[in-house]
């Protein structure tokens, strides 16, 4: 079966069954491994955008290393693009590229060495594309990475990890250091590569401004663990924001609030469209927003020891 018969046949692009993740607690030599991935269950779809959030220290980053290759992992199974890599694999597997969280190349490199690099060690790097990103993206030439601003440098990275033109591109955190403008470029850069056939974005953010409209796939992470992955459009036909009196929430606590927040005499919290029956008439009742859901679901995880997956229907 040739590779594009596979691709075609092909439903998820990425695969994570039981991930852990067991990471030293400090930098001393014998330091204790601590927990940071726990059972994670992942699933990215062939030709979608796939949104990855959670708090700080939900283990986004570290999942995202495991699946590129840069960190071992210590169980689970993971399977990029039809392929199942070990769990020591140190290189990214054929059809990935990744914009890591950290940079890993001296910072007296300029753009040309990172080209050059890149040329000789990834079949299929197109120098040309790579220019011209940078130019688009107002990215000095030239420049040596450590006089590039934070904003500059993840851009540089994204424009050599979009000039392999990967089947499957992973981002960690791509808006973080980028003003309005360039935030605004860098999406209808990402809009443009996801228009080719099967291409797959996966990317771990804490901007959840317009995911609405970007991501196709929501995967909500806390405490090392998937809590709701589904497709946007389905988890909000599945829940409803309401807001209720704090008397009427105290009495509907069986109507499963989610990440209920209380300010002055009001209760705002998330709820199933199924548990909603039997609200108060007094409730107000609306769809919510990406942001809210995963705000919520968020809230409700951090006080909770053991917060139960959810998949959309």
């Amino acid at each position: 079966m040739n590779e594009q018969r596979m691709n075609e046949q092909r439903k998820d692009a990425l695969t994570v069954r039981g991930l852990e993740m067991r990471l030293p607690s400090g930098e001393r030599r014998y330091a204790e491994l601590l927990p940071v991935v726990r059972g994670l269950d992942l699933t990215v779809p062939v030709g979608q955008v796939t949104a990855m959030v959670g708090a700080n220290g939900a283990g986004k980053t570290t999942t995202l290393r495991a699946v590129t290759g840069a960190l071992p992992f210590t169980a689970g199974t993971v399977e990029v693009l039809g392929t199942r890599i070990g769990p020591a694999r140190t290189r990214p597997p054929r059809g990935m590229a990744s914009l890591p969280d950290i940079s890993a190349h001296p910072p007296r490199w300029t753009s040309q060495h990172l080209a050059r690099l890149r040329r000789e060690t990834i079949p299929g790097f197109d120098a040309a594309r790579f220019d011209e990103l940078l130019t688009a993206f107002r990215v000095p030439h030239g420049r040596e990475l450590r006089r590039l601003s934070r904003g500059q440098a993840t851009q540089l990275g994204l424009a050599a990890a979009l000039a392999q033109d990967p089947q499957l591109l992973i981002l960690d955190e791509p808006f973080a250091h980028l003003d309005p403008l360039a935030r605004t470029d860098l999406v209808d850069v990402l809009r443009d590569y996801m228009t080719r056939h099967d291409r797959t974005l996966l990317l771990a953010t804490h901007d959840l401004d317009g995911m609405e409209r970007f991501a196709d796939h929501l995967v909500v992470l806390a405490q090392g663990v998937d809590v709701l992955s589904g497709d946007v459009e389905s988890l909000c036909e599945e829940f409803l924001l309401c807001e209720l009196e704090r008397s009427e929430a105290a009495q509907d606590a069986e109507h499963s609030l989610v990440g209920a927040t209380t300010t002055g005499t009001g209760t705002r919290a998330l709820i199933s469209v199924d548990d909603a029956v039997g609200l108060p008439t007094t409730a107000s009742l609306r769809r919510p927003a990406v942001s809210e859901i995963v705000t919520h679901l968020l809230r409700a995880a951090r006080t909770s020891a053991a917060t139960p997956r959810r998949t959309a229907r």
